[in-house]
């Protein structure tokens, strides 16, 4: 679900939601708000259809359905609509903001005119008291319009700033729940993403290479993982990672993603590289960690460590009528899997095509 809403938009959003919150069991906080926002937002939503479903068969959302309708649609960090919603807040408040700073200036306007008004009306012998006095009813309500726009004003602003450090928040949690915390590579969500965008049939994708440019993928297991926690423990099978996972980075190309997608499983996405050279790169990275020595802390002594790699290029293919049948994602991955099964089966510190 996506959001580009004005600020008309988003009033207009909030005006249809604030109406069917009041109406539910649940309280009006922003877990309530953001899903009957984002429920007037899009009505042919997921979400939508999910909470139409829950008020014909139990009448109204309480507490309960609304936490799961956020969790289930709402609340995932890697998701959009989170920070979609966020920012659809933000802008809100930044036009309320803008509206009562201009209504704060005319009003500021119009009190400096009624001054100059009761000032030129001011006592005289030929002039009535009672113009003065009203104007200076008129007057003194004009100040305390004023006193409230500006306290309206300082309200937002401080709303504002919490929204944008909700935001921040938000796009913190989003980055770190597509990142492996031990090895700082993406993590598998990330990649099971950055599969399904660089392979997607429309061109425009973030991220996608162009119609027809080769894809290619590698699988990399570190050798042996086993016995290395078992002998030299779970301390150094993590500095083990970590170092793998430094020669991945140090050799992705620009445009790739390098990722740990298990326990001691590594892929490595390369758009726009043909199969040739996604082999020469992964007997670099091969050679470059079996070339590498790993020193334990607890110890003066350098451990060899191996890995062995699957490689697949992504099958593009266009039938008789000129529809395309790519390969599915999933087999592209798995054809990638048991090269590198192969690469094992074989003796391992290797490299193997699918």
């Amino acid at each position: 679900m996506e959001y580009h809403d004005t600020v008309e938009r988003s009033t207009e959003l909030l005006r249809r939601a604030l109406p069917l919150m009041s109406r539910q069991a649940a309280a009006l906080h922003p877990v309530s708000y953001a899903v009957w926002y984002a429920y007037v937002a899009d009505v042919n939503s997921p979400l939508h259809k999910a909470l139409d479903a829950h008020l014909a068969a139990h009448g109204v959302l309480d507490e309960a359905a609304t936490d799961a309708l956020y969790r289930r649609f709402l609340a995932d960090p890697t998701a959009d609509t989170t920070q979609q919603v966020t920012d659809g807040v933000a802008r809100l408040l930044d036009g309320m903001q803008a509206s009562a700073a201009a209504a704060g200036d005319q009003t500021a306007r119009y009190g400096h005119t009624l001054q100059r008004l009761s000032a030129s009306l001011g006592p005289a012998e030929n002039q009535p008291t009672t113009p003065p006095a009203a104007l200076g009813e008129v007057l003194e309500h004009t100040l305390q319009m004023q006193a409230a726009l500006a306290r309206l004003q300082k309200e937002l602003a401080e709303s504002q700033r919490e929204i944008g450090s909700l935001r921040d928040e938000v796009r913190r949690a989003r980055h770190e729940s597509l990142v492996d915390a031990l090895t700082t590579l993406a993590n598998r969500r990330a990649f099971d993403r950055r599969l399904v965008s660089c392979l997607a049939a429309d061109a425009a994708v973030l991220g996608r290479p162009p119609i027809g440019a080769p894809v290619s993928l590698l699988m990399i297991d570190i050798d042996h993982f086993k016995r290395v926690n078992d002998s030299y423990g779970h301390a150094f099978g993590d500095q083990v990672l970590r170092a793998v996972a430094q020669v991945l980075k140090a050799l992705t190309p620009e445009g790739g993603l390098a990722a740990r997608v298990g326990g001691e499983e590594f892929a490595l996405l390369l758009p726009g590289m043909a199969l040739a050279q996604a082999q020469a790169l992964a007997e670099k990275l091969r050679a470059t960690v079996a070339a590498s020595r790993i020193r334990r802390k607890s110890s003066d002594n350098d451990e060899r460590i191996t890995v062995s790699l699957g490689v697949a290029q992504f099958l593009q293919q266009t039938a008789a009528n000129g529809l395309s049948v790519d390969e599915a994602p999933a087999d592209f991955v798995d054809r990638a899997d048991r090269a590198l099964y192969a690469a094992k089966q074989a003796g391992r510190d290797r490299v193997m095509t699918g």
